[in-house]
């Protein structure tokens, strides 16, 4: 099954001979039968979609193996029989299942995709931006629509936290979604493209669910798509990239979008957004939480971060200011760390402008923003610039080794694992990092004496848990005041879970810290 290609068409015997030969070449190539099943099942469902489209369509059916990745292609210049009028999201939403989705897309005349741009983005639906995927996709992908599964399945998490479980329950019952590694449909004006990727490597033994005592209240998390390849990120990237213009803003708060100069950043100035009570007055100085938002590095901030900084901003009646700094692979560490940097130091010199108090700062992340964070005041204290009066980190990455127990036994678990970590970091280039290694891995500094009291919070069923730990040991070891919360029954970034009794009450316990820090600093002023 090195190459194996096909003219299919929707009449005759055309269709049957081109499974049976799919299956047949999969068996060629040392494939076991029950791999060459799934294949042959893969491509069953991707030829029953587009002959729903036309009754009488042509198509280039073409299969390949490249090592353990079998690549399952159709290209189709059909014109589409049935295609629907108009409201294509309407079409979009009655159609049944990720099948029935992916139908009502190529039934959709190209105008009205793009008449219904902004909506369909809300299913993980995009106009190609051909600068955003350096070579990734086809040559004239540019004028085209890409849907993959990836996209999908976080916009049905994104409904799912919204209290919508239908496109999970869809997602459960789709041949596609269940035996396919990855999805990709490209939408021209004249011509449909899909590519299913499937990974036919030996079966390996899954731990799963049942092998975690994981809190039944993340059950959920569980079905978060965790893009590993260059392309996966780059989907995700773009479909959160402009969340941060229409993030969702509690009654309780008003928030200001702003930019703040750093040097170091493409376009020498990050967006930031700065939350503030309602009731505080505009000019009113006042604390300061600056968050940095997690995601590897590489992922814009998501949904849960904008819902904590709000939550921040009005328990403890600060601003917060959450800068977007610039994402791998185009930016990669320590790059963030000093665009970061320079934005703390704009900050403490204009904190007029800001209406901010630079004696009461904390710094909070999550994850790689639990890097940044950490990164930031070894950086402050060694560069002689005032430190933050605290810093909050919670389930960070904190050892760029990858040689922890943690980062060895959980490779298998929900949202970010091991395996997902690792990919991670060659997409950062995190391994070829050359200079002071304390900003990426801020365990294995020389000296961690004299830093801002801590709180660090972990979670249990995460391959950074040790990270968390091995760091916290050497603050103290070091001199430095911290609270250590070992969550339990957690996995990384449970925060995505917001109904969650124990995310309140790690809430309550992030809160209390952060208000403690800031209160016991303006007592001493």
């Amino acid at each position: 099954m090195r190459t194996s290609q096909m003219h299919i068409t929707s009449r005759g015997a055309g269709i049957a001979e081109a499974l049976t030969e799919v299956e047949f070449a999969a068996n060629r190539s040392g494939i076991g039968d029950r791999q060459a099943m799934r294949i042959r099942l893969i491509a069953e469902e991707m030829m029953e979609m587009v002959r729903s489209v036309s009754r009488d369509f042509e198509a280039e059916f073409s299969a390949q193996l490249d090592g353990s990745v079998c690549e399952l292609k159709l290209l189709s210049d059909t014109t589409r029989d049935g295609a629907a009028s108009h409201d294509v999201v309407s079409l979009f939403h009655r159609s049944a299942g990720v099948t029935g989705k992916i139908r009502s897309l190529m039934q959709s005349p190209f105008s009205e995709l793009q008449k219904n741009e902004e909506l369909l983005g809300e299913f993980g639906i995009r106009k190609v931006e051909p600068e955003l995927f350096d070579g990734m996709m086809p040559e004239d992908a540019e004028n085209a629509y890409v849907w993959t599964l990836e996209s999908y399945g976080l916009s049905a998490f994104d409904a799912l936290i919204a209290d919508d479980d239908e496109n999970w329950v869809e997602i459960a019952h789709s041949i596609i979604a269940n035996l396919a590694d990855d999805f990709q449909m490209y939408i021209y004006e004249d011509r449909l493209e899909l590519t299913v990727l499937k990974d036919i490597g030996e079966d390996e033994p899954k731990r799963g669910a049942d092998s975690y005592a994981i809190a039944p209240e993340f059950e959920a998390l569980w079905k978060v798509p965790v893009p590993k390849s260059r392309f996966q990120v780059r989907i995700v990237q773009l479909m959160y990239r402009h969340l941060e213009w229409r993030a969702p803003v509690s009654r309780r708060n008003q928030v200001e979008r702003t930019r703040i100069p750093a040097a170091s950043s493409k376009d020498e100035s990050l967006h930031a957004l700065v939350y503030s009570p309602a009731e505080m007055v505009e000019d009113q100085t006042a604390p300061c939480v600056l968050f940095l938002h997690g995601g590897a590095f590489l992922f814009p901030a998501m949904p849960y971060h904008y819902r904590l900084a709000n939550t921040i901003a009005k328990r403890i009646s600060c601003r917060v200011i959450m800068p977007m700094y610039d994402l791998a692979p185009d930016t990669v560490p320590p790059q963030q760390q000093e665009e970061i940097f320079e934005a703390y130091c704009h900050l403490l010199k204009h904190s007029t402008w800001y209406h901010i108090d630079p004696d009461n700062i904390v710094v909070i992340g999550d994850s790689a923003g639990g890097t940044l964070a950490a990164a930031l005041c070894l950086m402050a204290r060694e560069r002689g610039v005032r430190m933050p009066v605290g810093q909050a980190l919670f389930y960070p990455s904190l050892d760029r080794r990858l040689a922890s127990d943690s980062m060895k036994r959980y490779t298998d678990v929900p949202v970010c694992n091991g395996d997902s970590i690792r990919s991670y970091y060659k997409l950062c280039r995190s391994d070829e990092y050359e200079g002071n290694p304390d900003y990426i891995s801020p365990v294995e500094a020389q000296d961690v004496s004299g830093l801002p009291q801590a709180y660090i919070e972990t979670a249990e069923f995460d391959a950074l848990h040790d990270d968390g730990i091995a760091y916290a040991r050497r603050l103290r070891q070091a001199g430095n005041p911290v609270i250590l919360n070992e969550t339990r029954g957690t996995v990384h970034a449970f925060d995505m879970a917001k109904k969650s009794r124990i995310l309140r009450k790690a809430m309550e316990q992030r809160i209390a810290f952060i208000r403690d820090v800031l209160q016991a600093e303006g007592v001493r002023r």
